[in-house]
């Protein structure tokens, strides 16, 4: 028995005719024939009677039409099921990450998820969390992982990702680190650090601020990560800012955050997403993934 000549079955009897079947099926009458005599020849009773009305099932005939029927449900269920399977793991996932969570949250999720996710493909781009913001309001990425601001746009759903902390940083063996016990103690050192709109530097400056002391004097400034200053860190003596994560990371090596509670601030991330747009099952278990995985971490 074949699933085909069930839905051929099923068909004549719908139609009660063959021609009218055939044409539907864009197969011929003489094939439709076929199809029932074999089927009748499988079960050894006769499936169909001439009516005045064209084709009907007898009393065996019913019988299988309802079977067939069944069959019909489950065969759709499968497909609807498997439709939506791959929908889950297939398709594009446009994911928005603050600078400093690109090595320390992004990567490591990514791989993670695709071993059970092979069909799936990733496209992310790197940018402030304002303009993040602005490109998942236009629709041009779906989820975005970001330093979470004090008010959102409308329509917007969250979720918190942990905390980010943030440090000042030297090299170990900085002739003057012995020194440094609070921000006061930082005045005429020269620093590397990210541009003035760049979150971190935000929240560095609004530090000092508040202290009233004079705003960091920059040496080398960067639209990069702080991750890109390790090297020179390293090498010189000059002050930078760096996240948790990337001082546990290789890029840290040879770098040590200063002392004593000015020299720390953290701050909350969340992954963000449009409520009014409709997020793919991809999407939804990604972001799902990513607030079970970032469960009580300080990057």
């Amino acid at each position: 028995m074949r699933l085909e000549d069930l839905q051929s079955f099923a068909l004549i009897c719908e139609t009660g005719q063959l021609s009218r079947a055939a044409s539907q099926l864009g197969s011929t009458q003489s094939a439709l024939s076929k199809t029932v005599g074999r089927l009748e020849a499988e079960f050894g009773v006769p499936l169909l009677e001439r009516t005045a009305r064209g084709m009907a099932p007898t009393a065996a005939g019913a019988q299988l039409l309802a079977h067939a029927r069944q069959m019909a449900t489950v065969c759709n269920d499968i497909q609807a099921s498997m439709a939506q399977r791959r929908a889950a793991t297939s398709g594009l996932l446009r994911i928005g990450v603050l600078p400093v969570l690109t090595h320390a949250l992004l990567s490591p999720l990514i791989a993670s998820f695709l071993p059970t996710r092979p069909l799936a493909r990733f496209r992310f781009e790197s940018e402030l969390s304002t303009r993040l913001v602005e490109r998942l309001e236009d629709g041009h990425i779906d989820l975005a992982f970001v330093a979470l601001p004090d008010s959102l746009p409308p329509g917007m759903g969250q979720l918190p990702l942990g905390q980010l902390r943030i440090s000042v940083v030297v090299r170990q063996g900085h002739p003057r680190l012995a020194h440094f016990r609070q921000l006061a103690d930082l005045a005429g050192e020269q620093w590397a650090l990210p541009n003035r709109d760049m979150l971190l530097r935000r929240w560095l400056d609004a530090r000092m601020a508040a202290h009233q002391l004079s705003p960091p004097t920059v040496i080398v400034e960067s639209a990069d990560t702080p991750a890109s200053f390790a090297v020179l860190l390293q090498r010189s003596d000059l002050l930078g800012i760096a996240s948790t994560a990337m001082l546990i990371q290789p890029a840290g090596h040879g770098l040590c955050a200063l002392p004593g509670a000015d020299f720390h601030w953290q701050h909350r991330l969340g992954v963000l997403w449009r409520q009014q747009a409709t997020l793919s099952p991809l999407a939804q278990e990604f972001r799902d993934l990513a607030v079970a995985w970032c469960e009580g971490r300080t990057f």
